[in-house]
C-alpha cells in the first residue's frame, strides 16, 4: 500500500511538473530555454530535460533557434507546438450558434457563424461543431462550449434562455468531436477573457454580463468561484420589481433583474434580438432608450451594492453587450451607487470589460485549454 502511494506521489510531483515547464513554454513565448526553466523552478537540469523530452514527445512542445550567447553554449529555444494542436471554442445563444478554431497561443485560426431558426436547437451545435471538426487537420486538445446557464461538468442544469434542463452536451457531442468537452457558463467565460487581457483592476471583482440576458461571475484571490451548486453568480431572475404591474420574465416570474437591465430590455428590443447585427449606440442614444437605460441603472446599480457588500467584492466590471451602450450607462452606474454609500462596505468602483468583442472565443477556448492542459494565456 506504500509503495502504491509513493507511486501515486511521484506521479502527482511529475505531473505537476510537466504543467508548470509547459506554462514556463507558453509565457515564454519562444525564449523559453531549459536553463532557464531549471532556474524558475528550481529542479534540475536532467528533471527539466526528462520533462521537456516528454513535451516534445507529445507533440505540445517543439525546439526553436538558437538563444542569444551568454558567454558558453548557445541554448536551444523551446516553443509551444501551436500548429500540431488546436481548441475549439464553441458559443451558443438564442438564434445564434458561433465557433471558432483557436490554437495553443490563442490565435483564431477559423471562426463561423450559425443563425438559428429555433432557439436553443441542438442539432445547430452540432452541425458548427461538424463544420469546425472539419476545417481542421490539427489534433483537437479541448472543446471549450460557453453557454447561458448552469454549467456542471458535461451537464447544462438549466438555462432559460436555450430552454435546456439537464443537457449533457458531451453525450450530444460524441461521435463528432473525440476530446473532452468542458462547459462554462458565459458570464464566467467573459470575466476569464478581461482577466487575461488586464489584471490591473484587481483581484477581487464582479463580472455582470448583460447581453439578451444578464449573469455575473464572481472573482474571488484572482479565481472564478463556482458556487456549491455551480450557480454562484445566476443573478439574473432574482426579482427586483414587485406587484402585478412588473414584467413577466420567460422563467415564469415577475420583475425579474433581466427583464429589467438585460440590454435587450434597456433598448426596448424583442427577447432573442440578435444584438451583434444593430448598432446599440445609435440605439441608446433615442429618448426613450436613454429613459429606460437610466431607470435599469439605477436599478442594476441598487442590486450590486447588495451583492457586492455581501462578497466583499468593490470592483465591478461591466461586460456582455454592455459596453455598446457607451459611457452614459456606466456613468448613471457610478452616479448611482455614490448616492446610497453603504456603511461597512468599500465604495464601487466600475469599468466596462476590456475584451475586444471581434475576440468572443478567447474565454472559451482559454477555459478548455487550462482544464485540459492545466496552462493559461495569462501573463
Amino acid at each position: 500500500m506504500a509503495e502504491e502511494h509513493g507511486k501515486a506521489t511521484q506521479a502527482a510531483v511529475r505531473e505537476r511538473n510537466l504543467t508548470t515547464a509547459l506554462q514556463l513554454v507558453l509565457s515564454g513565448n519562444g525564449t523559453a530555454t531549459r536553463a532557464a526553466i531549471a532556474r524558475r523552478t528550481g529542479l534540475t537540469s536532467a528533471t527539466v530535460s526528462s520533462l521537456l523530452a516528454g513535451l516534445i514527445a507529445d507533440g505540445l512542445v517543439i525546439e526553436g533557434q538558437l538563444a542569444e550567447s551568454t558567454g558558453g553554449k548557445r541554448a536551444t529555444t523551446l516553443r509551444i507546438a501551436a500548429e500540431n494542436h488546436v481548441l475549439l471554442a464553441l458559443l451558443v445563444q438564442p438564434g445564434l450558434v458561433r465557433g471558432a478554431v483557436v490554437d495553443l497561443l490563442g490565435d483564431e485560426l477559423a471562426t463561423l457563424t450559425h443563425r438559428a431558426a429555433t432557439p436553443g436547437s441542438l442539432e445547430d451545435v452540432r452541425s458548427v461543431a461538424r463544420r469546425l471538426v472539419a476545417s481542421t487537420s490539427a489534433r483537437i486538445v479541448a472543446v471549450g462550449v460557453q453557454v447561458p446557464g448552469i454549467a456542471d461538468g458535461t451537464l447544462i442544469r438549466e438555462s432559460v434562455q436555450l430552454g435546456w434542463t439537464d443537457v449533457d452536451l458531451a453525450r450530444e457531442l460524441s461521435g463528432i468531436v473525440d476530446a473532452p468537452i468542458h462547459l462554462i457558463n458565459d458570464a464566467d467565460a467573459e470575466a476569464i477573457a478581461d482577466a487575461i487581457t488586464s489584471d490591473d483592476f484587481g483581484a477581487n471583482q464582479l463580472f455582470v454580463s448583460l447581453s439578451t440576458g444578464v449573469g455575473a461571475a464572481v472573482i474571488i484571490d484572482g479565481e472564478v468561484v463556482s458556487g456549491a451548486a455551480h450557480r454562484a453568480g445566476e443573478i439574473g431572475h432574482v426579482p427586483v420589481l414587485f406587484g402585478p404591474e412588473a414584467p413577466l420574465c420567460a422563467c415564469g416570474n415577475r420583475g425579474c433583474l433581466e427583464e429589467v437591465v438585460s440590454v435587450t430590455s434597456l433598448l426596448g428590443l424583442p427577447h432573442g434580438t440578435d444584438l451583434e447585427a444593430l448598432d446599440l449606440a445609435a440605439l441608446a442614444a433615442a429618448p426613450d432608450s436613454r429613459e429606460r437605460i437610466a431607470d435599469g441603472a439605477r436599478v442594476l446599480a441598487r442590486a450590486l451594492l447588495l451583492v457586492a457588500a455581501a462578497l466583499d467584492v468593490p470592483n465591478i466590471v461591466l461586460g456582455g453587450a454592455a459596453p455598446r451602450l457607451g459611457p452614459e450607462f456606466i456613468g448613471h452606474l457610478r452616479a448611482e451607487a455614490a448616492r446610497h454609500p453603504v456603511k461597512a462596505a468599500m465604495p464601487l468602483s466600475f469599468r466596462y470589460a476590456r475584451v475586444p468583442q471581434e475576440h468572443p472565443y478567447r474565454g472559451a477556448a482559454q477555459y478548455a485549454l487550462k482544464s485540459a492542459l492545466g496552462v493559461s494565456w495569462a501573463r
